[in-house]
């Protein structure tokens, strides 16, 4: 799927970062370390199909994958830089296997302030597109 291959590109991509310690596929457990990151799918365009049975798997799919960043309550600057540092990563990525799917492109906005979540802690995010082929 595509945060559980996206994860595993980040992990290895010199961040720091370790899936199930500071790096989620999913919104943060309540385990999570203050300074963590979590990649959450979201829907972005329809699947593109080229000519064919109408129930054959799509030559790319084109989700969605948002990328949250949560620093400590006086850390808004470290979480900032996270969240820059994981973008650049991001954008323009592609072409590129990962996990064994080839991820045609990445298109990646740059990271904004989102909010603080309820202690107070800041939120960076950003969203991206993806043009990728289907994940077994």
């Amino acid at each position: 799927m595509l945060a559980d291959e996206v994860a595993t590109y980040l992990a290895a991509a010199g961040l720091g970062l370790t899936v199930g310690v500071d790096l989620f596929t999913l919104p943060w457990p309540a385990t999570a370390p203050d300074l963590a990151v979590s990649l959450v799918e979201s829907d972005a365009g329809p699947s593109e199909q080229h000519f064919g049975p109408s129930l054959s798997a799509p030559q790319v799919e084109r989700p969605g994958l948002t990328v949250m960043v949560r620093g400590g309550r006086d850390a808004a600057e470290t979480a900032r830089a996270k969240a820059h540092d994981t973008y650049k990563r991001l954008r323009r990525l592609g072409p590129v296997t990962l996990s064994g799917v080839l991820y045609h492109h990445v298109d990646a906005e740059p990271p904004q302030f989102f909010d603080f979540d309820a202690n107070g802690r800041p939120v960076f995010s950003f969203h991206c597109e993806v043009w990728k082929e289907e994940s077994p």
